[in-house]
């Protein structure tokens, strides 16, 4: 099988060199936002697609595509060459013409009626299905709208000719923890008739084939967040589907050493779940390599955070310009974006921060609810802790479809993208390659707790930093080190 690895965003790209020049060029977006139109050849840009709207999704970029890192996904990176560069982002609207396509019912599992929302191409045979799955203590909900990101990627599915399903767990169905783990998720066992939840699958698929809605022989995949993502990967693994996708969870160890299915692991950098933390990137990684040392297709991907554009709230329906922009300008006057227009505390910082001085916070305060919700996943994402993100969507996407053919020919390696940190163990003082630029330490909970814009001559002092494992980031790429 075909293997690559991309490690997109956290991990950097490989070195474009280019001569130097005194020459500004232009950068043209229509159809999206960038934080400059005015760049340098060999500068790195963040770009956006704009809001899609109801009943569209994001579809590729077009023009000077060439310069662009992904250029099938809504938010990537312009590597300018010594030319002006002009690139406009399209949509799809989706086949049903609404923004709610989802079918809502109640199918018989192996002990109980289940709650199922599935979408099915009505003129068509789908292509695929595609299973999603909830994290701990959530519901099927969560795919079916409730969650915005989460949602996205259920629209991206249908307007690609995917048929969806989305159901929960049994412990979620029943409001009970039926194997005493102290947590509503799933039952992990790897067997497709001991498992109560595997067995639900197979009674739904069952359903919907008899129905006449798939056919034996359609592929099936499954995608999932945190512990939606761990059973992803057991699901692919017992039943031997096309794929399994997993976001913000290292995946099940009994069935990574096991299985021959394709499985992708996508992870946040900063991820601050105590079930996962930084750390769950570093077991994804080591999985990842497991599975191509068995000869399985496998990528993964690791999330950095990603600078601010006002217009980032726009994406929901009922936030306006002047709205979004309010709310981008008072993050910005309660001192919550640092450099380059990255965030400087973490969501939950300045959720507390909100709830301490209310008063600074009118316009957070004015908005309902959901869109108060929907700013602080926002937030998260920018800041990669532990949430579920459609910034590689289109990438998932390639995956289930055709596992490991997308990228296997251009991903960067490892080395190129992973900075040598030495001496490490370190007592006080590490070295790094020159002219790295500036420098980000993180500890194990995603916690900043170290920053320097410009180390000197490569070296960097930590001998302030407890004893522990850390996470370095640069635009060049990452390491991780030990204090000791």
């Amino acid at each position: 099988m075909k293997q690559s690895i991309t490690l997109l965003m956290a991990m950097g790209l490989s070195m474009v060199v280019y001569p130097l020049y005194s020459q500004i060029y232009q950068l043209n977006v229509h159809n999206g936002y960038t934080q400059s139109v005015q760049a340098a050849a060999g500068d790195t840009i963040h770009i956006w697609a704009e809001e899609w709207g109801v009943a569209r999704t994001f579809s590729h970029w077009s023009g000077d595509t060439s310069f662009l890192e992904r250029p099938m996904e809504w938010h990537t990176r312009v590597i300018m060459p010594a030319q002006n560069v002009t690139i406009a982002s399209n949509t799809k609207v989706l086949p049903t013409g609404t923004n709610y396509p989802l079918t809502e019912e109640q199918i018989m599992g192996r002990d109980r009626l289940k709650r199922v929302f599935s979408y099915f191409p009505s003129n068509a045979p789908p292509l695929g299905v595609c299973w999603l799955w909830h994290g701990t203590g959530g519901s099927a909900s969560s795919w079916a709208g409730s969650e915005y990101e989460q949602y996205q990627f259920v629209k991206y599915l249908i307007a690609n000719g995917w048929g969806v399903i989305v159901t929960e767990s049994d412990e979620s169905t029943t409001n009970t923890d039926l194997n005493g783990d102290g947590a509503l998720r799933y039952d992990y066992y790897p067997d497709s008739l001991l498992s109560v939840d595997i067995a639900n699958v197979r009674a739904i698929r069952d359903t919907f084939i008899h129905r006449g809605k798939m056919g034996w022989d359609t592929p099936q995949a499954s995608a999932g967040f945190s512990a939606g993502g761990s059973f992803s990967t057991v699901l692919a693994a017992v039943l031997r589907w096309r794929a399994g996708v997993t976001h913000c969870a290292p995946g099940v160890g009994l069935i990574i050493d096991q299985t021959e299915a394709p499985l992708l692991f996508s992870m946040n950098l900063l991820d601050n779940h105590p079930d996962v933390g930084v750390q769950g990137a570093v077991e994804a990684y080591e999985n990842w390599q497991t599975l191509i040392d068995n000869g399985v297709c496998s990528e993964f991907y690791l999330l950095r955070p990603s600078p601010a554009y006002p217009e980032r709230y726009k994406r929901l329906p009922g936030i306006n310009t002047s709205l979004s922009y309010s709310i981008h300008n008072e993050l910005v006057a309660n001192g919550c974006f640092g450099a380059g227009g990255y965030l400087s505390k973490s969501p939950g910082e300045i959720e507390a921060a909100v709830i301490a001085s209310p008063a600074n916070w009118p316009v957070v305060l004015s908005l309902t609810m959901p869109q108060r919700q929907f700013v602080l996943d926002q937030l998260s994402v920018m800041w990669t802790s532990h949430h579920y993100h459609t910034d590689f969507m289109a990438s998932d996407f390639a995956f289930i479809s055709n596992p490991c053919s997308s990228f296997s020919s251009t991903t960067p390696e490892l080395s190129e993208t992973h900075l040598k940190i030495y001496p490490n163990p370190t007592g006080g003082w590490i070295n790094l390659p020159e002219n790295i630029g500036p420098v980000r330490i993180f500890d194990l909970n995603g916690k900043l707790v170290l920053e320097n814009p410009s180390p000197e001559s490569g070296k960097l002092n930590v001998e302030n930093l407890p004893n522990g494992l850390y996470f370095l980031q640069t635009e060049r790429g990452w390491g991780r080190f030990v204090r000791q």
